[in-house]
């Protein structure tokens, strides 16, 4: 039988990295796209693409018919905004219209890429699943990716298996985010915090293809599984190596944790009470994400679904440099 999937979020990091190493496994990829743009993007990488939106998925049910498996990778993300409306539109009520679809007609599985810093807000320290979060994280993308999360996992049924991936920080060729820490670094706005040296839990793009072979293959449904590199560095040590092919020098300015607290949490305060358009120079979120030891055990992925990296950080390194 034809191996097909369905994916959103095609056009994005993630989903252009991902569609091409799912067609060398042997699926049929048809990759919803919302614009004229997303539709080229998904075409150019070997998807067929489909027009349509997360909230309008009317014109998609016959391609989706012909699928067993839905991979969600669609979200948005911005963590230099505090404006939560466009948070919850795409990250919930897109995932809550998804999976109404996907179960309508008839799709088998359905894998929810979500993101590790639905645990967010303090140290963690080499976690796995079972750690429950006392609340909700503050910032709206890593909160309306955790509500997202458990639809997902409450929607779970016979006939109808659903679970969610759970990735660290996401690397690798092509990363819109690499410029805008070119941008912050040409600005002299980059400073480590707390110097650097808090470990950090990584994924290189392919190895989240990997995980999403293993999900779709041996992944059980009603279950969350974090995925790694395997391997753990430094923030500095890490995005050192990783920026340089780039010619980005991150350099070595530091502030502590706490000062970089009071100022993110002023800044947002200013901002909302003037209500200033312009980007902040600095978040709370950006704080908790790089400047806060967090670290994830992917042992769960790795014994019950037979997940392995495919590219140890290294290697993904070396590819970089060659790429660049």
């Amino acid at each position: 039988m034809e191996k097909v999937v369905f994916l959103t979020g095609g056009s994005g990091f993630v989903g252009q990295n991902v569609i091409p190493y799912l067609i060398q496994k042997g699926y049929t990829v048809y990759a919803l796209a919302r614009s004229d743009f997303a539709l080229k993007k998904v075409i150019e990488v070997g998807a067929r693409g489909v027009p349509g939106d997360l909230l309008n998925l009317g014109q998609v049910h016959d391609c989706m018919k012909g699928c067993q498996t839905v991979i969600h990778c669609a979200a948005y993300m911005d963590f230099l905004t505090f404006d939560s409306d466009k948070f919850y539109q795409v990250n919930v009520a897109g995932t809550k219209n998804l999976l109404r679809s996907a179960r309508s007609n008839g799709i088998q599985k359905f894998i929810y890429i979500s993101a590790a810093s639905v645990i967010c807000g303090g140290v963690v320290k080499n976690v796995d699943e079972t750690y429950k979060p006392k609340r909700l994280p503050g910032d709206p993308y890593s909160k309306t990716k955790a509500l997202a999360e458990e639809l997902v996992i409450k929607a779970n049924r016979s006939g109808f298996e659903t679970m969610a991936l759970r990735p660290p920080l996401i690397w690798g060729p092509n990363n819109p985010q690499n410029a805008e820490i070119r941008e912050a670094v040409s600005q002299r706005r980059w400073v480590w915090i707390g110097g650097g040296t808090h470990t950090l839990s990584t994924l290189h793009v392919g190895n989240l293809a990997s995980a999403l072979i293993a999900a779709i293959e041996r992944g059980r449904g009603g279950q969350i599984y974090y995925v790694t590199d395997g391997e753990r560095r430094s923030i500095k040590q890490f995005l050192t190596q990783l920026l340089l092919p780039e010619g980005i020098e991150l350099g070595n300015r530091s502030i502590p944790r706490q000062l970089a607290l009071v100022v993110a949490y002023t800044i947002q305060f200013l901002w909302q009470l003037f209500r200033i358009k312009n980007r902040p120079p600095m978040t709370p979120v950006m704080v908790h994400l790089l400047g806060t030891e967090f670290s994830v055990s992917d042992e769960k992925a790795r014994l019950e679904i037979g997940y392995q990296n495919v590219l140890s950080v290294d290697e993904g390194l070396r590819r970089l440099k060659v790429f660049s």
